[in-house]
C-alpha cells in the first residue's frame, strides 16, 4: 500500500481526535481499495441486503441535504442523484472523477455515514417495552384534574412525554457532534416537566428522589445542564440564615444565571433559554422467548422549566425553531463547506 503514515488523513484524524467526516478528502485510489474500505466498515457488496441498505442510506442522505441544508438556487448535480454505485462516490470524493462532483460526493458520504449510525439497536428492537418501563414510574405519580396537573402534590403547568426521536432529527444532531455515532445520543426519549416557579423545580427533583422515581446514582454527570437555578446564590442565602420559604420568595425576583455562571450550556441554545436538563439511565428487563430476561441500561432525558422559561421557549431567540435554525447552519458549514 502506498500510504505515507506521516501524512495519512486517517492516521492524523485518529491522533488529533477529530471526526473523519471533517476530513477534506478520503484517500482511496481504486475499486479494490474502496471495496476493502466498505468491508472494514461492515458492508459487503456481495450481500444484496447490504447493497439495498446502502442505497436506502444514499437516497436518505440526498433527501436530507436537499430538504434541510440547501439554500434557494442550490441543487445537487442530477448525475449524482441518479448514480447508485457507492464505489463511484468514494472514488470521486477521493479526487478520481469530475472535479465539480468531488465536493458533492464528499457531502453525500458525510450524511450517508451519519445516517448509518442513526440507530439504537435496543431502541429499535424494544421501543415499546423501554417506554412503558421508564414512563410508567412517572405516570404513577402524575394525575390530572379538570384543569390542573400534579406530580404528587406539586402543581405543574405542563408535563410532556416524548416517545420517539426521528431518524432525521438524530442525524442532524449527530452531524454537529465530533463523535458522530448514535451511541452518543442520550435523548431517544424524554420527559418535560413545567413548573409554575423556579423553586418548584427543586421540589420536583426532591420528589423524584424521595419517591424513588429515579435514582441519582444513575445520572450522567457530563449531561447535566442547569441554566435555571443559581446554586451559588442559593448557598449565599442559606449562609445568611434565610429560610427555604424566604429563598423561594426571593428567587421569584432574582435574575437567571448568566452564561458565565454555567459552563455546560449547549452551543446551539440561546442564553435566554433557561432549563434544568439531566440524563438518567434506567435498567430495563425484557422477557425473552426462552423465559430468561435480557437486561440493559437505557438513557432518557428529563427537562425541567418554569412557566416563564417555558413560554420563552415557544417564541423568540430561545424558541425551538431558532435552536433548529442555529443547528442547521452549523451542520451546513460542516457538510457543505464548499458552499459557504
Amino acid at each position: 500500500m502506498n500510504i505515507n503514515p506521516w501524512r495519512s488523513t486517517s492516521i492524523r484524524t485518529a491522533l488529533e481526535g477529530r471526526s473523519f467526516i471533517d476530513a477534506k478528502r478520503i484517500h482511496i485510489h481504486s475499486e479494490q481499495e474502496a471495496n476493502a474500505f466498505l468491508a472494514c466498515y461492515g458492508f459487503d457488496l456481495n450481500d444484496p441486503a447490504d447493497i439495498a441498505e446502502i442505497e436506502q442510506l444514499r437516497q436518505e442522505a440526498i433527501e436530507l441535504i436537499e430538504q434541510e441544508l440547501l439554500n434557494d438556487g442550490e441543487v445537487i448535480p442530477q448525475i449524482l442523484k441518479e448514480h447508485h454505485d457507492v464505489i463511484y462516490y468514494i472514488l470521486c470524493a477521493s479526487g478520481h472523477g469530475e472535479r465539480r462532483l468531488s465536493p458533492w460526493c464528499g457531502a453525500i458520504l458525510r450524511v450517508l455515514h451519519t445516517l448509518a449510525h442513526s440507530h439504537s439497536y435496543l431502541n429499535d428492537l424494544y421501543h415499546d417495552d423501554i417506554r412503558q418501563q421508564i414512563f410508567g414510574r412517572f405516570k404513577e405519580h402524575i394525575h390530572h384534574t379538570s384543569n390542573e396537573c400534579f406530580l404528587g402534590d406539586i402543581n405543574l403547568v405542563e408535563v410532556e412525554f416524548r416517545t420517539v426521536k426521528s431518524r432525521r432529527s438524530v442525524a442532524m444532531k449527530l452531524l454537529h457532534k465530533a463523535e458522530n455515532v448514535a451511541a452518543d445520543i442520550f435523548d431517544w426519549i424524554g420527559i418535560r416537566l413545567v413548573t409554575h416557579t423556579r423553586s418548584d423545580v427543586i421540589d420536583v427533583l426532591s420528589y423524584l428522589r424521595q419517591m424513588h422515581i429515579l435514582t441519582f446514582a444513575n445520572l450522567k454527570p457530563s449531561r447535566s445542564r442547569n441554566t435555571l437555578i443559581d446554586l451559588k446564590w442559593v448557598d449565599e442565602c442559606f449562609q445568611q440564615g434565610m429560610s427555604v420559604e424566604q429563598i423561594k420568595e426571593m428567587m421569584q425576583h432574582s435574575a437567571y444565571p448568566t452564561k458565565e455562571q454555567n459552563q455546560t450550556v449547549n452551543q446551539f441554545s440561546e442564553i435566554s433559554y433557561h432549563s434544568v436538563q439531566i440524563t438518567c439511565r434506567q435498567r430495563i428487563k425484557i422477557l425473552q422467548p426462552n423465559g430468561k430476561y435480557l437486561c440493559f441500561f437505557f438513557p432518557f432525558e428529563i427537562q425541567l422549566l418554569d412557566r416563564t422559561s417555558y413560554m420563552a421557549s415557544r417564541d423568540g431567540l430561545a424558541s425551538h425553531a431558532e435552536y433548529k435554525k442555529r443547528q442547521r447552519n452549523a451542520v451546513r458549514k460542516r457538510v457543505l463547506p464548499f458552499l459557504n
